[in-house]
């Protein structure tokens, strides 16, 4: 199959962000798994398009880059190219979220199931929290990482919140517990995992 040529964009950004030396060294490794499953295209042709309240957000968080000549602006260009083609979803489940959180956030799914590329074996998309928001602790199997484009905190296990700062980005092994919140402006992060039994 040939890959649409906005997903092929993004996917090329995303890869160079994945590999900043701000990320944690397992961080850069997942991405590296992640994006050699990502040089084959696969799509079943499985869409989600229900848009959440937290999507009418996506302009003003994606507004700080969307001019730069950096890898941040390309790819603020690359998501919004994308905008009509991309899986949304929204978490309901969880411990310790914000009131409200719900309709706080949202998810866009670019590859993976339902989205832009719907696929099973990895994951690559981005997460956008409207300001004072905290993401409620959850866990799962597959390992992942992010990369921030706006300040945001994370915390792992129940630990201190760290703020990795904008390029930077966390690893969560399998199984575990972690939570994001983001301060006075929206919260921008891209992540990849892995999804595939068996990685």
């Amino acid at each position: 199959m040939r890959r649409p040529d906005n997903v092929s964009a993004y996917i090329a950004i995303a890869q160079r962000l994945f590999q900043s030396e701000k990320l944690p060294d397992g961080g850069r490794d997942v991405a590296a798994r992640v994006f050699e499953r990502l040089r084959t295209p696969s799509d079943d042709g499985a869409r989600r398009h229900t848009r959440y309240p937290a999507c009418e957000w996506l302009d003003a968080a994606l507004a700080p880059f969307i001019d730069d000549d950096t890898d941040f602006g390309a790819a603020a260009r690359a998501i919004k190219a994308l905008e009509a083609d991309l899986g949304w979803s929204r978490r309901s489940s969880g411990v310790n979220g914000s009131d409200g959180y719900i309709d706080a956030h949202v998810h866009g799914m670019i590859c993976g199931p339902r989205g832009a590329e719907s696929r099973y074996d990895v994951q690559l998309g981005f997460s956008l929290m409207l300001p004072h928001t905290r993401y409620p602790d959850h866990s799962h199997p597959p390992e992942e990482a992010y990369v921030l484009f706006t300040r945001g905190e994370f915390r792992q296990n129940g630990g201190e919140w760290i703020d990795p700062g904008v390029g930077g980005g966390i690893h969560n092994v399998r199984n575990n517990p972690h939570a994001m919140r983001s301060g006075e402006v929206p919260f921008l992060a891209i992540w990849c995992l892995l999804t595939r039994e068996g990685d």
